[in-house]
Protein backbone atom coordinates (compact mmCIF):
# COMPACT_ATOMS: atom_id res chain seq x y z
CA UNK A 1 0.00 0.00 0.00
CA UNK A 2 2.83 2.40 0.85
CA UNK A 3 4.36 2.00 -2.61
CA UNK A 4 0.97 2.62 -4.26
CA UNK A 5 0.46 5.82 -2.29
CA UNK A 6 3.99 7.00 -3.10
CA UNK A 7 3.61 6.13 -6.79
CA UNK A 8 0.12 7.52 -7.40
CA UNK A 9 -0.38 10.10 -4.62
CA UNK A 10 -3.43 8.02 -3.79
CA UNK A 11 -4.78 6.58 -0.55
CA UNK A 12 -6.24 3.40 0.91
CA UNK A 13 -9.34 3.67 -1.27
CA UNK A 14 -7.42 4.00 -4.53
CA UNK A 15 -5.14 1.17 -3.38
CA UNK A 16 -7.91 -1.35 -2.80
CA UNK A 17 -9.71 -0.26 -5.98
CA UNK A 18 -6.54 -0.81 -7.99
CA UNK A 19 -5.96 -4.18 -6.28
CA UNK A 20 -9.44 -5.43 -7.19
CA UNK A 21 -8.95 -4.35 -10.81
CA UNK A 22 -5.41 -5.68 -11.12
CA UNK A 23 -6.29 -9.09 -9.69
CA UNK A 24 -9.55 -9.13 -11.68
CA UNK A 25 -11.43 -10.54 -8.72
CA UNK A 26 -14.50 -9.42 -6.74
CA UNK A 27 -12.92 -10.68 -3.50
CA UNK A 28 -9.32 -9.89 -2.54
CA UNK A 29 -7.32 -9.66 0.65
CA UNK A 30 -4.98 -6.82 1.58
CA UNK A 31 -2.69 -6.22 4.53
CA UNK A 32 -3.20 -2.68 5.80
CA UNK A 33 -2.51 -2.76 9.55
CA UNK A 34 0.52 -4.94 10.23
CA UNK A 35 0.75 -3.84 13.86
CA UNK A 36 -2.92 -4.18 14.81
CA UNK A 37 -3.78 -6.21 17.96
CA UNK A 38 -4.11 -9.89 17.05
CA UNK A 39 -1.39 -9.84 14.42
CA UNK A 40 -1.18 -9.07 10.74
CA UNK A 41 -4.60 -10.38 9.76
CA UNK A 42 -5.69 -9.52 6.21
CA UNK A 43 -8.65 -7.31 5.39
CA UNK A 44 -11.06 -8.74 2.82
CA UNK A 45 -12.32 -6.42 0.09
CA UNK A 46 -15.59 -7.29 -1.65
CA UNK A 47 -16.55 -5.55 -4.90
CA UNK A 48 -19.96 -6.96 -5.73
CA UNK A 49 -23.22 -5.13 -5.05
CA UNK A 50 -25.46 -8.21 -4.85
CA UNK A 51 -23.33 -9.99 -2.26
CA UNK A 52 -22.74 -6.74 -0.35
CA UNK A 53 -26.47 -6.07 -0.05
CA UNK A 54 -27.02 -9.64 1.08
CA UNK A 55 -24.29 -9.45 3.73
CA UNK A 56 -25.40 -6.10 5.18
CA UNK A 57 -29.14 -6.78 5.14
CA UNK A 58 -29.42 -10.51 5.84
CA UNK A 59 -26.30 -11.37 7.82
CA UNK A 60 -26.08 -8.54 10.35
CA UNK A 61 -25.83 -11.06 13.20
CA UNK A 62 -22.67 -12.43 11.60
CA UNK A 63 -21.20 -9.08 10.54
CA UNK A 64 -21.17 -6.00 12.78
CA UNK A 65 -19.55 -2.60 12.35
CA UNK A 66 -15.78 -2.95 12.57
CA UNK A 67 -13.51 -0.70 14.60
CA UNK A 68 -12.00 0.81 11.42
CA UNK A 69 -14.26 3.87 11.21
CA UNK A 70 -14.29 4.23 14.97
CA UNK A 71 -10.48 4.31 15.02
CA UNK A 72 -10.49 7.07 12.38
CA UNK A 73 -12.61 9.35 14.60
CA UNK A 74 -11.53 8.07 18.02
CA UNK A 75 -9.74 11.28 18.98
CA UNK A 76 -12.81 13.33 18.07
CA UNK A 77 -15.50 11.07 19.52
CA UNK A 78 -14.10 8.74 22.20
CA UNK A 79 -17.50 8.20 23.88
CA UNK A 80 -19.67 8.07 20.74
CA UNK A 81 -21.87 5.05 20.05
CA UNK A 82 -19.95 4.32 16.83
CA UNK A 83 -17.46 2.31 18.92
CA UNK A 84 -20.09 0.01 20.45
CA UNK A 85 -21.36 -3.35 19.15
CA UNK A 86 -24.93 -3.31 17.90
CA UNK A 87 -26.16 -5.73 20.57
CA UNK A 88 -24.50 -3.80 23.40
CA UNK A 89 -27.04 -2.28 25.80
CA UNK A 90 -24.94 0.91 25.91
CA UNK A 91 -25.25 1.27 22.13
CA UNK A 92 -29.02 1.06 22.33
CA UNK A 93 -29.16 3.51 25.25
CA UNK A 94 -27.04 6.11 23.47
CA UNK A 95 -29.02 5.80 20.26
CA UNK A 96 -32.17 6.54 22.26
CA UNK A 97 -30.78 10.01 22.98
CA UNK A 98 -30.98 10.91 19.29
CA UNK A 99 -33.61 8.48 18.03
CA UNK A 100 -36.31 11.07 17.24
CA UNK A 101 -34.10 13.55 15.39
CA UNK A 102 -34.85 11.93 12.03
CA UNK A 103 -38.64 11.81 12.41
CA UNK A 104 -40.68 13.75 9.82
CA UNK A 105 -42.04 16.01 12.58
CA UNK A 106 -38.60 17.11 13.80
CA UNK A 107 -37.11 17.42 10.31
CA UNK A 108 -40.04 19.37 8.86
CA UNK A 109 -40.82 21.59 11.85
CA UNK A 110 -37.39 22.19 13.40
CA UNK A 111 -34.43 21.16 11.22
CA UNK A 112 -35.83 21.97 7.78
CA UNK A 113 -36.64 25.66 8.29
CA UNK A 114 -33.19 26.22 9.86
CA UNK A 115 -31.50 24.47 6.93
CA UNK A 116 -33.52 26.57 4.47
CA UNK A 117 -32.68 29.90 6.12
CA UNK A 118 -28.98 29.05 6.24
CA UNK A 119 -29.00 28.02 2.57
CA UNK A 120 -30.69 31.29 1.60
CA UNK A 121 -27.63 33.15 2.91
CA UNK A 122 -25.39 31.14 0.57
CA UNK A 123 -27.70 31.97 -2.34
CA UNK A 124 -27.38 35.67 -1.45
CA UNK A 125 -23.59 35.30 -1.32
CA UNK A 126 -23.52 33.63 -4.73
CA UNK A 127 -25.72 36.34 -6.22
CA UNK A 128 -23.14 38.95 -5.27
CA UNK A 129 -20.23 36.80 -6.45
CA UNK A 130 -22.03 36.02 -9.72
CA UNK A 131 -22.50 39.71 -10.49
CA UNK A 132 -18.92 40.57 -9.63
CA UNK A 133 -17.39 37.59 -11.45
CA UNK A 134 -19.10 38.47 -14.76
CA UNK A 135 -18.94 34.95 -16.13
CA UNK A 136 -15.62 33.99 -14.58
CA UNK A 137 -15.18 30.93 -12.34
CA UNK A 138 -14.77 31.08 -8.58
CA UNK A 139 -14.23 28.49 -5.88
CA UNK A 140 -17.46 26.92 -4.67
CA UNK A 141 -16.30 24.06 -2.45
CA UNK A 142 -15.53 26.22 0.58
CA UNK A 143 -18.80 28.15 0.20
CA UNK A 144 -20.75 24.88 0.11
CA UNK A 145 -18.78 23.47 3.04
CA UNK A 146 -19.41 26.54 5.18
CA UNK A 147 -23.09 26.71 4.23
CA UNK A 148 -23.63 23.05 5.16
CA UNK A 149 -21.70 23.59 8.41
CA UNK A 150 -23.99 26.56 9.13
CA UNK A 151 -27.07 24.43 8.44
CA UNK A 152 -25.78 21.55 10.57
CA UNK A 153 -24.88 23.75 13.54
CA UNK A 154 -28.26 25.51 13.24
CA UNK A 155 -30.04 22.16 13.28
CA UNK A 156 -28.13 21.20 16.42
CA UNK A 157 -28.14 24.46 18.40
CA UNK A 158 -31.03 26.46 16.95
CA UNK A 159 -31.85 29.82 15.38
CA UNK A 160 -29.99 32.07 17.82
CA UNK A 161 -26.77 30.14 17.28
CA UNK A 162 -27.28 30.31 13.50
CA UNK A 163 -27.58 34.09 13.55
CA UNK A 164 -24.61 34.61 15.87
CA UNK A 165 -22.13 32.19 14.31
CA UNK A 166 -22.89 31.91 10.57
CA UNK A 167 -19.68 31.63 8.52
CA UNK A 168 -21.55 32.31 5.28
CA UNK A 169 -23.07 35.51 6.68
CA UNK A 170 -19.60 36.75 7.60
CA UNK A 171 -18.34 36.05 4.07
CA UNK A 172 -21.29 37.94 2.59
CA UNK A 173 -20.72 40.92 4.88
CA UNK A 174 -16.98 40.96 4.12
CA UNK A 175 -17.63 40.89 0.37
CA UNK A 176 -20.25 43.63 0.52
CA UNK A 177 -17.96 45.79 2.67
CA UNK A 178 -15.11 45.30 0.19
CA UNK A 179 -17.34 46.25 -2.74
CA UNK A 180 -18.59 49.34 -0.92
CA UNK A 181 -15.04 50.40 -0.02
CA UNK A 182 -14.03 50.21 -3.68
CA UNK A 183 -17.01 52.15 -4.94
CA UNK A 184 -18.83 49.12 -6.30
CA UNK A 185 -16.34 48.44 -9.10
CA UNK A 186 -14.06 45.91 -7.50
CA UNK A 187 -13.77 43.09 -10.05
CA UNK A 188 -10.25 44.05 -11.24
CA UNK A 189 -9.04 43.74 -7.65
CA UNK A 190 -10.45 40.22 -7.29
CA UNK A 191 -9.04 38.66 -10.45
CA UNK A 192 -5.41 37.92 -11.23
CA UNK A 193 -5.52 38.51 -14.98
CA UNK A 194 -7.80 39.55 -17.80
CA UNK A 195 -8.44 35.95 -18.86
CA UNK A 196 -12.08 34.87 -18.80
CA UNK A 197 -10.94 31.47 -17.51
CA UNK A 198 -8.97 32.84 -14.56
CA UNK A 199 -10.75 32.21 -11.24
CA UNK A 200 -11.88 35.28 -9.34
CA UNK A 201 -10.45 35.53 -5.83
CA UNK A 202 -13.02 36.96 -3.42
CA UNK A 203 -12.31 38.19 0.12
CA UNK A 204 -13.55 36.05 2.97
CA UNK A 205 -14.81 36.99 6.39
CA UNK A 206 -13.12 36.00 9.63
CA UNK A 207 -14.40 32.55 10.54
CA UNK A 208 -16.15 32.30 13.89
CA UNK A 209 -13.78 30.63 16.37
CA UNK A 210 -16.23 27.85 17.21
CA UNK A 211 -16.73 26.93 13.56
CA UNK A 212 -12.99 27.16 12.95
CA UNK A 213 -12.42 24.82 15.89
CA UNK A 214 -14.88 22.34 14.37
CA UNK A 215 -13.12 22.56 10.99
CA UNK A 216 -9.69 22.13 12.57
CA UNK A 217 -10.81 19.07 14.50
CA UNK A 218 -12.65 17.34 11.66
CA UNK A 219 -9.76 18.07 9.31
CA UNK A 220 -7.45 15.92 11.44
CA UNK A 221 -9.23 12.76 10.26
CA UNK A 222 -7.28 13.01 6.99
CA UNK A 223 -4.11 12.23 8.97
CA UNK A 224 -5.59 8.88 10.05
CA UNK A 225 -6.30 7.43 6.61
CA UNK A 226 -3.70 4.88 5.55
CA UNK A 227 -2.10 5.06 9.00
CA UNK A 228 -1.48 1.54 10.41
CA UNK A 229 -1.91 2.75 14.01
CA UNK A 230 -4.60 5.47 14.02
CA UNK A 231 -5.13 5.50 17.79
CA UNK A 232 -1.43 6.06 18.38
CA UNK A 233 -1.53 8.80 15.75
CA UNK A 234 -4.45 10.40 17.59
CA UNK A 235 -2.42 10.53 20.80
CA UNK A 236 0.14 12.61 18.90
CA UNK A 237 -2.34 14.80 16.98
CA UNK A 238 -4.36 15.75 20.07
CA UNK A 239 -1.21 17.17 21.66
CA UNK A 240 -0.68 19.70 18.89
CA UNK A 241 -1.34 23.19 20.32
CA UNK A 242 -3.75 24.16 17.52
CA UNK A 243 -5.80 20.96 17.91
CA UNK A 244 -5.71 21.09 21.70
CA UNK A 245 -7.03 24.66 21.58
CA UNK A 246 -9.71 23.71 19.05
CA UNK A 247 -10.91 20.87 21.27
CA UNK A 248 -11.13 23.21 24.27
CA UNK A 249 -13.14 25.79 22.29
CA UNK A 250 -15.47 23.11 20.92
CA UNK A 251 -16.06 21.51 24.32
CA UNK A 252 -16.73 24.86 26.00
CA UNK A 253 -19.22 25.84 23.31
CA UNK A 254 -21.06 22.52 23.32
CA UNK A 255 -21.30 22.44 27.12
CA UNK A 256 -22.55 26.04 27.10
CA UNK A 257 -25.22 25.24 24.51
CA UNK A 258 -26.29 22.12 26.41
CA UNK A 259 -26.59 24.23 29.58
CA UNK A 260 -28.77 26.73 27.72
CA UNK A 261 -30.96 23.89 26.44
CA UNK A 262 -31.34 22.56 30.00
CA UNK A 263 -32.26 26.07 31.15
CA UNK A 264 -34.96 26.38 28.48
CA UNK A 265 -36.38 22.99 29.42
CA UNK A 266 -36.44 23.77 33.14
CA UNK A 267 -37.95 27.21 32.52
CA UNK A 268 -40.76 25.63 30.51
CA UNK A 269 -41.37 23.15 33.34
CA UNK A 270 -41.41 25.89 35.97
CA UNK A 271 -43.93 27.85 33.91
CA UNK A 272 -46.25 24.85 33.96
CA UNK A 273 -45.95 24.10 30.26
CA UNK A 274 -47.42 20.71 29.43
CA UNK A 275 -44.62 20.07 26.94
CA UNK A 276 -41.25 21.69 26.24
CA UNK A 277 -41.17 23.17 22.73
CA UNK A 278 -38.06 21.71 21.12
CA UNK A 279 -36.21 24.14 18.86
CA UNK A 280 -32.98 22.25 18.19
CA UNK A 281 -31.28 18.88 18.44
CA UNK A 282 -29.71 19.99 21.73
CA UNK A 283 -33.18 20.69 23.15
CA UNK A 284 -34.29 17.24 22.08
CA UNK A 285 -31.25 15.44 23.49
CA UNK A 286 -31.48 17.00 26.96
CA UNK A 287 -35.20 16.19 26.99
CA UNK A 288 -34.44 12.57 26.12
CA UNK A 289 -31.75 12.39 28.82
CA UNK A 290 -34.27 13.64 31.39
CA UNK A 291 -36.82 10.99 30.34
CA UNK A 292 -34.24 8.19 30.31
CA UNK A 293 -32.88 9.22 33.72
CA UNK A 294 -36.37 9.14 35.22
CA UNK A 295 -37.00 5.66 33.81
CA UNK A 296 -33.65 4.40 35.10
CA UNK A 297 -34.11 6.09 38.49
CA UNK A 298 -30.88 8.10 38.28
CA UNK A 299 -29.87 11.74 38.11
CA UNK A 300 -29.66 13.13 34.57
CA UNK A 301 -26.14 13.90 33.35
CA UNK A 302 -26.71 16.66 30.84
CA UNK A 303 -23.09 17.80 30.57
CA UNK A 304 -21.24 14.51 30.20
CA UNK A 305 -18.58 13.71 27.64
CA UNK A 306 -21.02 11.22 26.17
CA UNK A 307 -23.58 13.99 25.51
CA UNK A 308 -20.91 16.18 23.91
CA UNK A 309 -19.71 13.32 21.70
CA UNK A 310 -23.19 12.36 20.52
CA UNK A 311 -23.77 15.96 19.46
CA UNK A 312 -20.35 16.31 17.85
CA UNK A 313 -21.00 13.07 15.98
CA UNK A 314 -24.03 14.74 14.41
CA UNK A 315 -21.88 17.73 13.45
CA UNK A 316 -19.12 15.64 11.94
CA UNK A 317 -21.34 13.30 9.95
CA UNK A 318 -23.88 15.94 8.96
CA UNK A 319 -21.31 18.42 7.71
CA UNK A 320 -18.51 16.36 6.20
CA UNK A 321 -20.41 13.93 4.02
CA UNK A 322 -23.28 16.20 2.95
CA UNK A 323 -21.09 19.14 1.91
CA UNK A 324 -18.86 16.77 -0.05
CA UNK A 325 -21.81 15.15 -1.83
CA UNK A 326 -23.32 18.52 -2.76
CA UNK A 327 -19.94 19.67 -4.11
CA UNK A 328 -19.83 16.64 -6.39
CA UNK A 329 -23.45 17.29 -7.34
CA UNK A 330 -22.72 20.85 -8.44
CA UNK A 331 -19.94 19.53 -10.68
CA UNK A 332 -22.17 16.85 -12.21
CA UNK A 333 -24.94 19.34 -12.97
CA UNK A 334 -22.56 21.86 -14.55
CA UNK A 335 -21.01 19.18 -16.76
CA UNK A 336 -24.37 17.67 -17.72
CA UNK A 337 -26.40 20.68 -18.91
CA UNK A 338 -29.21 18.54 -20.35
CA UNK A 339 -29.81 17.04 -16.89
CA UNK A 340 -29.63 20.48 -15.29
CA UNK A 341 -32.12 21.95 -17.78
CA UNK A 342 -34.50 19.04 -17.26
CA UNK A 343 -34.27 19.44 -13.49
CA UNK A 344 -34.92 23.18 -13.69
CA UNK A 345 -37.93 22.57 -15.91
CA UNK A 346 -39.28 20.05 -13.39
CA UNK A 347 -38.73 22.50 -10.53
CA UNK A 348 -40.37 25.40 -12.34
CA UNK A 349 -43.28 23.26 -13.48
CA UNK A 350 -43.97 22.75 -9.78
CA UNK A 351 -42.76 26.00 -8.18
CA UNK A 352 -42.94 28.62 -10.93
CA UNK A 353 -40.02 30.91 -11.78
CA UNK A 354 -39.59 32.27 -8.26
CA UNK A 355 -37.19 30.74 -5.79
CA UNK A 356 -39.18 28.00 -4.01
CA UNK A 357 -40.24 28.29 -0.39
CA UNK A 358 -39.31 25.69 2.19
CA UNK A 359 -42.89 24.46 2.36
CA UNK A 360 -43.01 24.02 -1.41
CA UNK A 361 -39.75 22.06 -1.46
CA UNK A 362 -40.77 19.54 1.20
CA UNK A 363 -44.43 19.17 0.24
CA UNK A 364 -44.11 18.77 -3.53
CA UNK A 365 -43.35 15.42 -5.12
CA UNK A 366 -40.92 15.88 -8.01
CA UNK A 367 -39.69 12.50 -9.25
CA UNK A 368 -36.91 13.97 -11.37
CA UNK A 369 -35.51 15.93 -8.40
CA UNK A 370 -35.47 12.73 -6.33
CA UNK A 371 -33.74 10.92 -9.19
CA UNK A 372 -31.08 13.62 -9.53
CA UNK A 373 -30.34 13.55 -5.80
CA UNK A 374 -30.08 9.75 -5.81
CA UNK A 375 -27.78 9.75 -8.83
CA UNK A 376 -25.55 12.39 -7.23
CA UNK A 377 -25.27 10.15 -4.18
CA UNK A 378 -24.50 7.11 -6.36
CA UNK A 379 -21.83 8.78 -8.48
CA UNK A 380 -20.24 11.01 -5.85
CA UNK A 381 -18.62 8.13 -4.00
CA UNK A 382 -18.54 10.28 -0.87
CA UNK A 383 -18.25 7.21 1.37
CA UNK A 384 -16.55 4.71 -0.95
CA UNK A 385 -16.41 1.84 1.54
CA UNK A 386 -18.49 0.20 4.26
CA UNK A 387 -16.68 -1.85 6.91
CA UNK A 388 -17.86 -4.82 8.93
CA UNK A 389 -16.15 -7.42 11.15
CA UNK A 390 -17.02 -11.11 11.27
CA UNK A 391 -18.54 -11.99 14.66
CA UNK A 392 -18.40 -15.71 13.85
CA UNK A 393 -16.75 -17.92 11.27
CA UNK A 394 -18.67 -17.29 8.06
CA UNK A 395 -18.35 -17.51 4.28
CA UNK A 396 -18.30 -15.03 1.39
CA UNK A 397 -18.39 -16.18 -2.24
CA UNK A 398 -17.42 -19.68 -1.20
CA UNK A 399 -14.39 -18.57 0.81
CA UNK A 400 -14.07 -19.16 4.55
CA UNK A 401 -13.97 -15.96 6.59
CA UNK A 402 -12.65 -16.50 10.14
CA UNK A 403 -14.15 -14.73 13.13
CA UNK A 404 -12.52 -11.32 13.66
CA UNK A 405 -11.81 -10.68 9.97
CA UNK A 406 -12.56 -7.16 8.75
CA UNK A 407 -14.53 -7.07 5.50
CA UNK A 408 -14.50 -3.88 3.43
CA UNK A 409 -17.38 -3.51 0.97
CA UNK A 410 -16.75 -1.18 -1.99
CA UNK A 411 -19.64 1.19 -2.74
CA UNK A 412 -17.84 2.29 -5.90
CA UNK A 413 -16.03 0.29 -8.58
CA UNK A 414 -17.23 -2.95 -10.20
CA UNK A 415 -21.04 -3.48 -10.13
CA UNK A 416 -21.52 0.14 -8.99
CA UNK A 417 -19.50 2.33 -11.38
CA UNK A 418 -18.25 -0.29 -13.83
CA UNK A 419 -19.53 -3.68 -15.02
CA UNK A 420 -19.65 -6.39 -12.37
CA UNK A 421 -17.29 -9.33 -12.27
CA UNK A 422 -18.85 -12.57 -13.55
CA UNK A 423 -19.62 -14.74 -10.51
CA UNK A 424 -20.84 -18.33 -10.48
CA UNK A 425 -24.22 -18.36 -8.74
CA UNK A 426 -23.14 -21.47 -6.85
CA UNK A 427 -20.55 -19.33 -5.03
CA UNK A 428 -23.16 -16.94 -3.71
CA UNK A 429 -24.83 -17.41 -0.34
CA UNK A 430 -28.20 -19.20 -0.26
CA UNK A 431 -29.97 -15.96 0.75
CA UNK A 432 -28.30 -14.11 -2.13
CA UNK A 433 -29.37 -16.78 -4.63
CA UNK A 434 -32.93 -16.69 -3.28
CA UNK A 435 -33.41 -12.95 -3.80
CA UNK A 436 -36.52 -12.00 -5.75
CA UNK A 437 -35.02 -8.73 -7.06
CA UNK A 438 -31.82 -10.04 -8.63
CA UNK A 439 -32.67 -8.14 -11.82
CA UNK A 440 -32.35 -4.78 -10.05
CA UNK A 441 -28.78 -4.02 -11.06
CA UNK A 442 -27.42 -1.34 -13.33
CA UNK A 443 -27.10 -1.70 -17.08
CA UNK A 444 -23.37 -2.32 -17.66
CA UNK A 445 -23.45 -0.22 -20.83
CA UNK A 446 -24.07 3.07 -18.99
CA UNK A 447 -23.25 2.17 -15.38
CA UNK A 448 -20.49 4.79 -15.21
CA UNK A 449 -22.61 7.62 -16.61
CA UNK A 450 -24.38 10.33 -14.62
CA UNK A 451 -27.93 9.37 -15.56
CA UNK A 452 -30.78 10.27 -13.17
CA UNK A 453 -33.30 8.54 -15.43
CA UNK A 454 -32.09 5.16 -14.13
CA UNK A 455 -34.06 5.90 -10.93
CA UNK A 456 -37.37 6.56 -12.75
CA UNK A 457 -39.97 3.95 -13.65
CA UNK A 458 -43.24 4.13 -15.53
CA UNK A 459 -46.44 4.39 -13.51
CA UNK A 460 -48.42 3.08 -16.44
CA UNK A 461 -51.08 5.76 -16.00
CA UNK A 462 -51.68 9.43 -16.68
CA UNK A 463 -50.69 12.01 -14.13
CA UNK A 464 -53.10 13.94 -11.95
CA UNK A 465 -54.74 17.10 -13.37
CA UNK A 466 -52.21 19.90 -13.54
CA UNK A 467 -49.24 17.51 -13.62
CA UNK A 468 -46.62 18.37 -16.23
CA UNK A 469 -45.87 15.98 -19.09
CA UNK A 470 -42.42 15.46 -17.57
CA UNK A 471 -43.92 14.01 -14.37
CA UNK A 472 -47.18 12.50 -15.69
CA UNK A 473 -46.21 8.90 -16.30
CA UNK A 474 -43.12 8.38 -14.15
CA UNK A 475 -42.30 7.88 -10.51
CA UNK A 476 -39.11 7.69 -8.50
CA UNK A 477 -37.93 4.24 -7.43
CA UNK A 478 -35.22 4.40 -4.78
CA UNK A 479 -34.76 0.64 -5.13
CA UNK A 480 -34.24 0.64 -8.90
CA UNK A 481 -30.67 -0.56 -8.36
CA UNK A 482 -27.94 -0.84 -5.73
CA UNK A 483 -27.10 2.19 -3.61
CA UNK A 484 -24.57 1.72 -0.81
CA UNK A 485 -23.51 5.25 0.08
CA UNK A 486 -25.40 5.21 3.40
CA UNK A 487 -24.60 1.59 4.17
CA UNK A 488 -27.41 -0.87 4.85
CA UNK A 489 -28.87 -2.78 7.75
CA UNK A 490 -28.94 -1.87 11.45
CA UNK A 491 -25.65 0.06 11.26
CA UNK A 492 -26.58 2.08 8.21
CA UNK A 493 -26.20 5.87 8.35
CA UNK A 494 -28.38 7.33 11.10
CA UNK A 495 -28.51 10.81 9.52
CA UNK A 496 -29.65 9.67 6.08
CA UNK A 497 -32.95 11.58 6.18
CA UNK A 498 -31.27 14.82 7.25
CA UNK A 499 -28.74 14.46 4.42
CA UNK A 500 -31.57 14.05 1.89
CA UNK A 501 -33.31 17.11 3.31
CA UNK A 502 -30.16 19.26 3.16
CA UNK A 503 -29.45 18.14 -0.40
CA UNK A 504 -33.05 18.66 -1.52
CA UNK A 505 -33.11 22.21 -0.19
CA UNK A 506 -29.69 23.27 -1.43
CA UNK A 507 -29.89 21.73 -4.91
CA UNK A 508 -33.43 23.09 -5.41
CA UNK A 509 -32.40 26.61 -4.45
CA UNK A 510 -29.17 26.63 -6.46
CA UNK A 511 -30.75 25.30 -9.66
CA UNK A 512 -33.78 27.60 -9.29
CA UNK A 513 -31.61 30.71 -8.88
CA UNK A 514 -28.62 30.02 -11.13
CA UNK A 515 -27.59 28.31 -14.31
CA UNK A 516 -24.43 26.31 -13.64
CA UNK A 517 -22.21 26.78 -16.68
CA UNK A 518 -19.26 24.58 -17.58
CA UNK A 519 -15.99 25.54 -15.95
CA UNK A 520 -12.73 25.63 -17.92
CA UNK A 521 -11.33 22.12 -18.36
CA UNK A 522 -8.33 22.78 -16.13
CA UNK A 523 -10.70 23.56 -13.23
CA UNK A 524 -13.06 20.64 -13.88
CA UNK A 525 -11.10 17.59 -12.76
CA UNK A 526 -12.80 14.67 -11.05
CA UNK A 527 -9.95 13.53 -8.85
CA UNK A 528 -10.98 12.91 -5.26
CA UNK A 529 -9.17 13.14 -1.94
CA UNK A 530 -10.06 11.28 1.24
CA UNK A 531 -10.43 13.60 4.22
CA UNK A 532 -13.39 12.52 6.35
CA UNK A 533 -15.13 11.78 3.05
CA UNK A 534 -13.99 11.61 -0.59
CA UNK A 535 -13.88 15.30 -1.54
CA UNK A 536 -13.37 16.66 -5.06
CA UNK A 537 -9.95 18.30 -5.27
CA UNK A 538 -11.52 20.93 -7.55
CA UNK A 539 -14.96 22.48 -7.11
CA UNK A 540 -15.46 25.73 -9.04
CA UNK A 541 -18.58 27.30 -10.51
CA UNK A 542 -19.40 29.66 -13.34
CA UNK A 543 -22.84 31.11 -12.67
CA UNK A 544 -25.54 32.89 -14.62
CA UNK A 545 -28.18 34.42 -12.39
CA UNK A 546 -31.80 33.57 -13.20
CA UNK A 547 -34.38 36.16 -12.27
CA UNK A 548 -37.47 36.24 -14.47
CA UNK A 549 -39.87 34.26 -16.63
CA UNK A 550 -37.63 35.09 -19.58
CA UNK A 551 -35.13 32.57 -18.21
CA UNK A 552 -37.56 29.68 -18.72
Amino acid sequence: MASHISRTQGDFITYISETVTTLNSPLVQVFVRPLRPGGNRPTLVLADAQETQDALLRHSRELDRSSTMGDLVWGLLPEHHIHLPTEDAKFKAQRRLIQDLMTPKFLNEVAGPLVYRSTEVMIDLWRVKCRMAEGRPFKAGLDIGQAVLDTTMAFIFGEVFRVQHSATRRDLEALEASIHAKGGDSLPVYRKSGSKDEPVQFPRGTVDEVLQAVLDLTGTVSEMHSNPLPRLMWAYVLRKPRISRAKRIKDECFLRELSLAVGRMEKAGAAGAAEFTVGSAADHIVTREKILAEKQKREPNYLSGLMVDEIFGLVYAGHETTSTTISWGIKFLADNPAVQDKLRHALRSSFGAASPTFEAIINTQIPYLDAVLEEILRRAGTTPIVDRVALVDTEILGHRVPKGTVVTFLSTGPSMWSPAFPIDEAQRSPTSRARSDKDKFWDPHDIGAFKPERWLVSKGKAGAPGTSDLEADIEFDGNAGPQLVFGLGPRGCFGKKLAYLQMRIMISLVVSNFELLRCPAYLSGYKGQMVGARKPTQCYVVLRELNTQSDL
